[in-house]
């Protein structure tokens, strides 16, 4: 008898572990069917959620969009796909050498917002760079990190205040302010533009010597200056 109650608990405990593993493996087993591919007329997308996948299967993840809500993709195809039984619509992606495939209703039409702050960032290890380039009167005048162009264009502007260069010196500083000026070269209005431009010619074709030194400075100086408070107005 005790040997008949206890064939009986271990058939039923077995069972208890078999039914469980069963449902699991189904659960496993689920596809996603591509119903349809279609091309599309190319067209500019960007995002800021979703996963990008290798394939419209969704069988492996290739990009999560967030880390990429600054970049322009361009969508050229589209998929139907039905996964766990749900319709979805897929759109093929690529940027650069980057591509794979998404849920549409993750992107929203049109080129991706600038970052802004990369560009500052970027803006102000060029600018100085440029300004390192420059004579030591300059050099002291200036800064290393700047958390706005208002900043940065107002230290230029200062570097110049009451600037008195030798030759030498005129010439380190007018090789730097070209470099600026290139930098920020087409970021004004059209005519602040035409006018550095013509400003820029002057000061590149400019030929110091002992003769002409107070009016090379003044020249330098007020490129600098002008330079510096356009770059202040931008954001």
């Amino acid at each position: 008898m005790k040997k008949f109650v206890k064939a009986s608990v271990l058939a039923t405990l077995s069972l208890g572990l078999v039914v469980p593993a069963a449902t699991t493996s189904a659960s496993a087993k689920s596809r996603v069917k591509v119903i349809s591919t279609t091309s599309v007329a190319k067209q500019a997308y960007h995002g800021k959620k979703g996963n990008i996948y290798t394939s419209a299967k969704l069988n492996k993840r290739h990009y999560v969009m967030k880390n990429y809500k600054y970049t322009t993709w361009y969508v050229t195809k589209q998929a139907v796909i039905k996964n766990n039984g749900k319709k979805g619509t897929l759109a093929y992606v690529k940027a650069g050498n980057k591509a794979g495939w998404i849920y549409k209703k993750y992107l929203t039409a049109g080129k991706a917002p600038v970052n802004k702050a990369k560009i500052l960032a970027n803006d102000s290890v060029s600018f100085n760079r440029a300004m390192m380039s420059a004579s030591e009167q300059i050099q002291d005048s200036t800064s290393e990190n700047y958390d706005s162009y208002k900043d940065m264009g107002s230290q230029l502007t200062y570097a110049f205040f009451e600037y008195d260069g030798d030759v030498a010196e005129i010439n380190l500083d007018r090789t730097a302010m070209l470099k600026v000026y290139n930098l920020f070269e087409g970021r004004f209005s059209k005519s602040q533009n035409a006018d550095l431009a013509a400003m820029a010619s002057q000061i590149e074709n400019l030929q110091v010597t002992g003769d002409n030194q107070d009016l090379s400075a003044t020249k330098v100086t007020t490129f600098g200056t002008t330079l510096g408070g356009l770059i202040q107005t931008l954001g």
